[in-house]
């Protein structure tokens, strides 16, 4: 999930090596969800799904794997947009602005 959430990522990392428990619980809480992905067997095409609803990459992989079909492409995406919904403040708050 680094790739699809660069700053979350950097930001918990920084959080717990600067000893800031309870700012990097929280974002681990919110986190957790997209972090299980990457522990089952289709780790791969829910990452890159991760990345293509963040507005980076494809959702194509080569075979012998297949790319995420019916109830388990819902299923992640509902995780991935209900995450991305949430999205903490502080991180989402680094974000660059969109070009008008």
């Amino acid at each position: 999930m680094a790739n699809a959430l660069p700053r979350e990522s950097v930001e918990l990392f920084n959080l717990a090596l600067n000893g800031k428990r309870e700012k990097a619980l929280e974002l681990y809480r919110w986190f957790l969800p997209l972090l299980r992905m990457d522990t089952v067997p289709n780790f791969v095409q829910l990452i890159k799904l991760a990345q293509v609803e963040v507005g980076m990459g494809n959702a194509r992989v080569r075979t012998p794997r297949l790319e995420l079909t019916g109830a388990e492409l819902e299923q992640a995406r509902r995780v991935i947009h209900d995450a991305l919904r949430n999205r903490p403040h502080t991180a989402a708050s680094q974000e660059v602005p969109a070009a008008t």
